[in-house]
């Protein structure tokens, strides 16, 4: 049996990646690992692989807890599958703590077991604002591999990764409207949240892009057109997997709606403005979402 074609899905951060990991693990062609977000390859600089660390050992905590929880009501369906995903994020863990220097441990933790698959993949959303070393070394460690980056209306992505920071950040007393634009607010006139602005910079990200990845290997996907028929057959097409029907409802992840303030978004449409133009010079016609937008601007 051939190896599995393995897929790095790059982003852009909230433009749909999660739901592209549940498409991909319902997929029968598919063999998913339960950690949707390697973070291999973003923590070789020793301290965000800390940070990452504490995350996933917090996360290891609460499966725990959750699955003794699921044993005392009885679920033993629930049992399994928390089983399945607490011992593979200890696999990783111990892969990210281990040698690392011919990544050969990673590729044992995405492979093993799933031999029989046609695609396995890692959608790290972080790995589009890597160096160009880090991923030509993704790109040489497995010349099967492929590569999407998934580009969402700049408006609305903006906004959603906004609102998932207020999220994060808010306290007890804190309104999550308020914050979320005070966040954009912060963004507008301070030169604030700059990393926000830079994991949906797609200019940046696919000149980076185009210029390390050979074009057979690389897909620049519209997030608006992977919910149509003929944008998931494009997408399985690249991948080398059947077309399935989607269970999965859109969006995934995206939380409450908070409504933008309209003195703000006619300013962040303006700086948003070169995007929807590059893009549209430079990939394609410009979903309707996005065209409206523009005209917005």
């Amino acid at each position: 049996m051939a190896t599995p074609t393995l897929l790095y899905g790059m982003g852009a951060t909230k433009a749909g990646t999660s739901w592209l990991y549940r498409y991909l693990h319902d997929h029968p062609d598919c063999a998913m690992p339960a950690v949707k977000e390697a973070h291999y390859w973003d923590t070789f600089n020793a301290d965000d692989l800390e940070k990452q660390l504490v995350f996933y050992r917090v996360r290891l905590r609460e499966m725990r807890d959750a699955k003794v929880d699921a044993a005392d009501a009885g679920r033993g369906w629930q049992v399994e599958n928390l089983d399945r995903r607490i011992n593979q994020m200890k696999a990783l863990v111990d892969t990210l703590e281990g040698d690392r220097t011919d990544d050969a441990a990673y590729f044992d933790w995405l492979l093993t077991g799933r031999s029989d698959a046609r695609l396995v993949g890692d959608l790290t959303p972080n790995y589009a604002t890597l160096s160009d070393d880090a991923i030509a070394r993704m790109r040489d460690a497995q010349p099967a591999s492929k590569f999407i980056f998934l580009i969402r209306d700049p408006l609305d992505r903006l906004w959603s990764h906004i609102r998932m920071q207020a999220r994060r950040q808010r306290q007890a007393h804190e309104v999550y409207e308020k914050k979320s634009n005070n966040i954009l607010f912060r963004m507008l006139n301070r030169g604030q949240e700059t990393h926000i602005l830079e994991r949906g910079d797609y200019p940046k990200i696919i000149r980076k892009l185009r210029r390390l990845i050979p074009e057979g290997r690389l897909l620049i996907q519209f997030t608006e057109d992977l919910f149509t028929p003929q944008g998931l057959a494009r997408v399985c097409e690249f991948l080398g997997i059947r077309a399935a029907k989607s269970d999965v409802q859109q969006p995934v992840h995206e939380g409450p709606e908070v409504v933008m303030l309209d003195k703000l978004r006619p300013r962040a449409l303006g700086l948003l403005n070169e995007h929807y133009e590059w893009v549209a010079r430079n990939i394609g016609p410009l979903p309707q979402r996005w065209q409206d937008n523009q005209a917005r601007a």
